[in-house]
């Protein structure tokens, strides 16, 4: 499975113990939106570098981010 910004799959490089493997990020901040109830469409998932960039982009911006380094997913 791979992340939604840069691509990265951890199977591949992780073997079985990285199939499937990604995590779920809130398109907004919980700490802007405060107590609700979350949907799918609120969520978008990604590898733990891109989950983990700060300050905080959205998936689309950090996936042009790592685009326009050229580095290969």
């Amino acid at each position: 499975m791979a992340g939604e910004a840069c691509g990265f799959d951890f199977g591949p490089v992780y073997g079985p113990r990285g199939q499937d493997y990604i995590e779920c990020h809130h398109r907004t901040p919980l700490h802007v939106i405060g107590e609700t109830s979350t949907r799918l469409t609120d969520l978008a998932l990604v590898c733990s570098n891109c989950h983990s960039m700060r300050p905080w982009l959205t998936v689309e911006a950090l996936g042009k981010l790592v685009a326009a380094q050229g580095v290969a997913s």
